[in-house]
């Protein structure tokens, strides 16, 4: 039985179907060139962090998508789930792992963000409201830094960012880049290594040398902006007469995207809030692949296994052109 809390009332309880006991610590496993790795966060069901001092369910799915992301298929007769239009070309960019920055916003525990830098992240960035931070998220970054980010590993470091503050925002970014600095990247969004070179021009294979893209005369540089953005269970619904956080969190993200960046937006359609949110995702960023479904990720949580359908998805994202996003703002305030 759970302890009571520091109150004396009964703990609170994260409705799960993965982990039911805030209380407890939480490993998660996995193989990263066939040696093991480990990552453990703690929780806590205190009130003042709740609900952010649990560990949810799409935080877990997150994570094994992230690492089915970036290992080999498993074999033919594994039954070890895959999916392969996770993995499909142009998904993920041109950017390596070991060259990627990772922000992750209202992280909670932080698992999602910290196996992003077991999986090989050059950075990662975890934020959440100070207290979170203060109260939980810290203290994980401190214990897994130590075999995470020690012989040239990721480096991890975490703080507050309250969605819509634009000196919070102005912070994390420049966190972000003390970190690991910048790559440039050209129009095309591949990187460039943070180094200038002269490339041949060649022709691909079946492509004529004038139907080639150009290599870009102008590197750019992403001061300030991560190559990824996780979200995980950010929907939750406002009491009647407060304004909606959507906006503010929205605002966050637009902030810490370009078209080189890629949004996993992880999210358990749990209220018609939930689904508000989605929509607003959709109206200002474009479905890279079709989204993931959680019982593609674990069987755990197949129809035979829940005894009813679950309803969490993962959507990888990629920021619209400006022009496309005011169109489609117009069109809904016409439906209006």
């Amino acid at each position: 039985m759970p302890p009571p809390s520091s109150n004396g009332a009964a703990p609170n309880r994260p409705k799960n179907h993965l982990i039911t006991d805030a209380t407890k610590p939480f490993t998660f496993r996995l193989l990263k060139y066939g040696r093991e790795k480990r990552v453990t966060v703690d929780q806590t069901a205190e009130e003042a962090t709740w609900p952010g001092g649990a560990l949810w369910d799409v935080g877990v799915l997150m994570a094994k998508l992230l690492v089915m992301a970036t290992s080999p298929p498993p074999p033919p007769n594994s039954r070890e789930p895959f999916i392969p239009r996770l993995v499909a070309p142009g998904v993920w960019g041109p950017v390596s792992w070991r060259e990627r920055r990772v922000l992750e916003l209202g992280c909670g525990v932080g698992l999602s963000g910290l196996v992003a830098a077991a999986v090989g992240a050059r950075a990662v960035l975890l934020t959440d409201l100070q207290v979170v931070i203060d109260g939980i998220t810290q203290r994980n970054v401190q214990h897994n830094s130590r075999h995470l980010g020690g012989n040239g590993g990721a480096k991890i470091s975490a703080m507050s960012l309250c969605w819509g503050n634009a000196d919070d925002e102005a912070a994390a970014a420049q966190e972000l880049d003390r970190l690991a600095p910048p790559l440039l990247h050209d129009e095309k969004g591949s990187g460039a290594g943070g180094r200038k070179k002269k490339k041949k021009s060649k022709a691909r294979k079946g492509v004529a040398a004038s139907d080639a893209p150009p290599p870009s005369s102008s590197p750019i540089s992403r001061e300030g902006m991560p190559d990824i953005v996780l979200l995980g269970d950010v929907a939750y619904q406002h009491k009647p007469g407060s304004l909606s956080h959507f906006e503010a969190l929205m605002s966050t993200v637009l902030r810490f995207t370009d078209e080189h960046t890629l949004v996993l937006f992880g999210t358990r359609c749990r209220m018609p809030a939930s689904a508000d949110l989605l929509e607003m995702f959709r109206l200002n960023f474009h479905e890279v692949i079709e989204p993931i479904l959680a019982d593609e990720i674990s069987d755990s949580f197949s129809y035979e296994k829940l005894g009813r359908r679950h309803n969490i998805s993962i959507h990888l994202l990629r920021r619209k052109k400006e022009t496309e996003t005011s169109v489609n703002a117009a069109e809904v305030s016409e439906v209006e």
